[in-house]
């Protein structure tokens, strides 16, 4: 909300320096992000009047001559395609400065003398989206009646010479969404009263509420009014409307419309008004679009309503998309004479929605998505009427049609002052607290310790007394509160064994070279329960941001290939990513939440080098890497089991369940091609990863002891072993074979080659292995190795019926 120092100056004395009033105003409580002076850098511009205005013949360009208030007048070419003989315009003189430190200086243009420049709003510093439509590609005209005179700078009429604070609203403090809103804020915290003046109208036109039918769905607005006023002439607004407009950002258009905004911008009701032509059967209808309606809005974007839109209708067609934005058909045109004026209270999340849903969010949106002002609503719809009167020369129609009007209970708290102070630490007297609560306008009574608090209905904000406790610390003001210790019983710090291990876990995996991710718990319904064995009930959240948002997740793999589809779209293909957090699930009637960690890698094993090492990431890479956090973390590996399984979204060939001690505690394998091809920055790659449930393995982890040993002073012995076996059977039950069966001296066991292929039976598969025997205190002969050896042999052929190749 952009808020003028200028126009805060008819609600109450303020001579503070604006810069120190903004430092005051933040430490209260709402941030001033900036505070603009919008005539600083800019000078020697003044008002000029064109006494003539000559053609330049073969150019775009024109020869004039400017009275700035000086003995002579000023020969200035000028190109813009608007200048005329007889305006009173922007003139900027030899020296002066404009945007960006522009200086102006005198020249020649087609060998004719210009003595100064002649300058649209743009070039003193006004932004495009402010400058009214018919000066945003010419120079800028003052108005017939604007009380100016050459030679005076332009600072002053076009409200340049205001200092605009910037309010960065936080949404629970929407009341300062106005300026009645902001001066009682700004009055509360210089303890000055403000002045919010009534309005008194009296109707000079004929009755037209009994001619007229307004029907309204109650469930989607409590208050809708209606005035209407005609005979209306369509023009520009007068300077002093439309200078407090566009310094409140928003662009002047003509003199209906700009007094809408101005009282918006005034009392924070929107406001709305129609061409009564649009309801020449003199019918209105608040109700929900139907199902493909269409409506041409303002900004001339088409939009196709949803149901779950309100809507204003003449009873045959849509005129509006109700607290978001009007339609065309009944736009105020040029030959309007007479206006029907809305003002009303919408639902405000119905209101939130469709400015989301059509991406067409407004001022008005804004304000009903973040509430209203109820006592606001009729004065708001009398000052219109009235400016209606005064600017548009409108006679101001007998009768205020009602259609609604919900009563709502004022808001009373009862607290106490005790309660306030051992909450704040204060010792604020009570006599204090009451000036405090009447710098807010609040009424209030004491009783002894007792208050009672009205709070107006403009700080719809504040509804408990915990809220009354923190409008009293902030204009008390926080730095006035004494900092003591907290007195409470003293903790040790430390971590729990749980955090122990999820830190060792952390640090480990970052030690192999991935990255954290951090995502979100929240996901799809169909994202939630992927990467799942067994998918529990999903938990969904009542007001989700949107449908990608709506369910709490049941597995991290979900944001890691979220995040590996982002930066692959960004060419970045070598992946290596981790994210440790939680995941939830609904089992037993009980919330639940659980620790997980999961890890992603694609691309190759090592970045592009001279070596030209190239190793594609697979199935074993990442089994192995695993492998090696399982060690280091002190599990037995031994008891880790690899099961083939199938897994929602994982590859049906490429993916296993992971066992320690018979109990399943995740899963490793590749992203199903099916998620890859389906996205194009994927586009058919192959993923590698797993996922743990460490709530599962908390209690297996212990501290691997590190033994220091020195180097063997003895030679170690290598058999090779070759067998043939059904392809069913796993490298994990033979290798559990051999490392029982191998004897004391057997310290190493590998796979050194695996074949399947046309010259053994399809059924079968050929497996090579290496063993490696030692002896720390003697010599290992042939004979002992050749006993271990054979009883290798024996045991795989009576257990798995191998053959020996």
């Amino acid at each position: 909300m952009l808020v003028s120092y200028r126009w805060l100056q008819d609600f109450l004395k303020l001579d503070q320096d604006p810069e120190k009033l903004a430092e005051k105003i933040t430490r209260t409580g709402v941030e001033v992000a900036e505070v603009k002076h919008p005539q600083a850098g800019l000078k020697k511009i003044v008002v000029g009047h064109i006494i003539d205005c000559t053609p330049i013949e073969g150019t775009h360009l024109n020869i004039t001559h400017v009275d700035v208030g000086e003995d002579e007048p000023h020969q200035i070419v000028c190109g813009a395609p608007n200048v005329a003989a007889g305006q009173d315009v922007i003139v900027a003189l030899p020296g002066a400065r404009i945007i960006d430190n522009t200086k102006i200086k005198k020249g020649k243009l087609r060998g004719y003398e210009s003595n100064g420049m002649i300058c649209s709003l743009q070039e003193i510093g006004f932004s495009d989206s402010v400058v009214p439509e018919k000066y945003a590609a010419g120079i800028y005209v003052f108005p017939k009646d604007a009380d100016i005179k050459p030679g005076q700078t332009v600072f002053e009429p076009l409200g340049m010479d205001d200092y605009i604070f910037d309010f960065d609203i936080t949404p629970n403090r929407a009341d300062t969404l106005s300026m009645e809103g902001s001066a009682y804020e700004v009055g509360a915290i210089v303890d000055e009263p403000v002045k919010v003046e009534n309005v008194t109208i009296k109707a000079d036109g004929e009755a037209w509420t009994d001619s007229f039918a307004v029907s309204v769905d109650s469930d989607l607005t409590s208050k809708f009014y209606l005035r209407k006023i005609t005979n209306v002439k369509i023009a520009a607004s007068p300077l002093w409307m439309q200078r407090r407009l566009w310094n409140a950002g928003i662009r002047p258009i003509n003199n209906v419309v700009d007094v809408t905004n101005y009282v918006m911008l005034l009392t924070g009701q929107p406001l709305h008004a129609y061409d009564a032509r649009a309801f020449a059967n003199n019918k209105l209808v608040v109700r929900k679009a139907n199902e493909g309606e269409q409506l041409t809005l303002l900004n001339n974007k088409e939009v196709s309503l949803n149901p779950e839109d309100i809507v204003i209708t003449n009873g045959d067609q849509v005129v509006m998309m109700a607290g978001v934005m009007g339609g065309l058909n009944s736009e105020i045109e040029v030959d309007t004479t007479d206006v029907i004026l809305e003002a009303a209270i919408f639902d405000s999340t119905l209101i939130r929605k469709s400015a989301l849903r059509h991406a067409n969010r407004t001022e008005a949106s804004s304000r009903y998505e973040k509430g209203i002002n109820r006592e606001a609503t009729q004065r708001a719809l009398a000052m219109a009427a009235l400016l209606l009167r005064n600017n548009a020369c409108g006679t101001i129609n007998e009768g205020t049609i009602c259609a609604i009007d919900k009563a709502q209970q004022p808001t009373i708290i009862k607290t106490t002052v005790s309660y306030i102070n051992k909450t704040l630490g204060t010792k604020i007297a009570a006599k204090e607290m009451l000036h405090l609560f009447e710098r807010l306008n609040f009424e209030t009574t004491l009783a002894k310790d007792d208050l009672t608090v009205h709070v107006p209905a403009r700080r719809w904000d504040i509804t408990i007394p915990a809220d009354l406790v923190e409008e009293i610390g902030r204009l008390y003001g926080y730095d006035n509160i004494e900092s003591t210790q907290p007195v409470l019983a003293e903790t040790h710090g430390g971590y729990s064994k749980k955090e122990e291990a999820i830190r060792r876990i952390k640090n480990f995996v970052q030690g192999q070279g991935l990255m954290e991710a951090i995502s979100y718990s929240l996901t799809s319904p169909q994202k939630a329960t992927a990467y799942t064995k067994e998918a529990k009930k999903p938990i969904k959240v009542q007001m989700p941001l949107n449908s990608s948002r709506s369910t709490l997740r049941q597995n991290l793999l979900t944001g890691l290939v979220d995040a590996a589809s982002y930066n692959m779209a960004r060419k970045q293909n070598q992946l290596a990513l981790y994210e440790q957090g939680r995941v939830y699930d609904f089992e037993d009637n009980i919330y639940n939440e659980h620790e997980h960690l999961a890890a992603l890698y694609s691309g190759k094993v090592y970045f592009e080098n001279w070596q030209h090492d190239d190793e594609k990431i697979d199935f074993y890479y990442v089994k192995g890497q695993l492998t090696n956090l399982l060690a280091a973390i002190g599990i037995n590996l031994s008891e880790v089991e690899y099961r083939a399984e199938t897994i929602t979204d994982m590859h049906p060939t490429r993916t296993a369940g992971i066992y320690i001690k018979k109990q399943n505690v995740g899963l490793i394998g590749m992203i199903s091609h099916s998620v890859t091809q389906a996205n194009k920055a994927m586009n058919g790659s192959e993923i590698y990863g797993y996922e743990l449930d460490l709530d599962k393995i908390f209690d297996l982890i212990c501290k691997p002891k590190t033994i220091a040993q020195a180097t063997p002073k003895f030679p170690a012995i290598e058999r090779d072993l070759s067998i043939l076996v059904d392809k069913t059977v796993t490298n994990q039950a033979i290798a559990d074979i051999i490392n029982q069966n191998g004897g004391k001296y057997l310290i190493k066991l590998q796979v050194i080659d695996i074949y399947q292929g046309p010259h053994i039976d399809q059924s079968k598969k050929s497996l090579a292995y290496r063993l490696t025997f030692l002896n720390n205190r003697d010599t290992l002969t042939d004979e002992v190795v050749t006993r271990s050896m054979d009883s290798v042999i024996q045991h795989l052929k009576e257990s798995l019926k191998v053959e020996i190749r």
